[in-house]
């Protein structure tokens, strides 16, 4: 539990810091862009590894050619056309080329159709699904849309294992995650709601961080915070899914934890299952509140 505990601490301090080089540093996103490369490699990393020990035979050579090329060519795309999630795609879809040509003619008796699958499943989960966070930096705040995108999951997490642990009752999927519980889950959807109440309040209602960049969502408050509301509601819901997700592609694997790196959490994925939810949910509601 200290473990755990300690970790989580230098884990938190790390992000205050990274958001502090954004907000009072010029450029200081480039940092935060750093961060968010270094997780992107070590989760496909653990996806990699994990695959592997499954008895997959997952290519290598695409995923390096993706990682390599996903952050600049959608850096460029977005800087200069705007398109920066095109860019993401693109580097995914030259690195597929790179898996179908390494299916077809390098050692085309061994590789199977599952390996080809494999790779590209990696590549998706957690490859596009991590990249996306450089669109909540690019095209909005990044101090108060990557807080929002970690931390509304990461309540949602907390408050569900408050309920489980207090109410316990109804398994809520045991085949998957026995010890996820019905008012769990429903806790869980308190807590996400609770997280988007608090960032309500510090970036809209009392405009704590004014040189943050934050827009507001709607020419009212009251309907920002209805806003706040129904996003809070479903991103804890897609972050349990998430977490849901992930525990069954464990067991499918037969693998307790993606990776280590974590002392007392385990790896990346481990900590980021459910975020990379909160980051879907956050570009699509920004996307359909800002119109970009």
């Amino acid at each position: 539990m200290l473990k755990r505990t300690v970790t989580a601490i230098l884990l938190i301090a790390l992000l205050v810091g990274l958001f502090a080089l954004s907000y009072f540093v010029e450029h200081g996103n480039v940092f935060l862009d750093l961060f968010i490369w270094i997780l992107l490699v070590g989760a496909v990393r653990e996806m990699y590894f994990c695959m592997q020990k499954a008895g997959f035979k997952v290519f290598r050579v695409p995923l390096a050619v993706f990682l390599l090329t996903c952050y600049p060519v959608m850096y460029l795309m977005e800087h200069f056309l705007g398109e920066g999630f095109l860019g993401i795609l693109l580097s995914f879809s030259v690195s597929m080329l790179v898996a179908l040509v390494i299916f077809t003619f390098a050692d085309p008796e061994r590789n199977t159709a599952k390996d080809l699958f494999a790779t590209v499943f990696v590549a998706v989960y957690p490859g596009i699904l991590i990249s996306l966070a450089w669109m909540l930096v690019q095209r909005y705040s990044a101090v108060y849309a990557i807080p929002f995108a970690i931390f509304m999951p990461v309540g949602a997490d907390t408050f569900a294992y408050w309920f489980g642990s207090m109410i316990g009752g109804k398994k809520l999927c045991p085949s998957i995650s026995p010890k996820k519980t019905v008012a769990g889950f429903v806790g869980g959807l308190f807590g996400g709601m609770l997280v988007a109440v608090i960032m309500f309040l510090l970036f809209e209602q009392f405009d704590l961080f004014p040189r943050a960049g934050y827009v507001p969502f709607a020419d009212e408050t009251w309907k920002s915070a209805l806003i706040y509301l129904a996003i809070g509601l479903v991103g804890a819901l897609a972050g349990q899914l998430g977490d849901l997700a992930a525990s069954r592609i464990k067991r499918a694997m037969g693998v307790k934890d993606f990776g280590r790196i974590f002392p007392g959490h385990g790896g990346v994925m481990d900590r980021f299952d459910s975020i990379m939810s909160g980051i879907v949910v956050l570009l699509v509601a920004f996307t359909i509140i800002y119109g970009v």
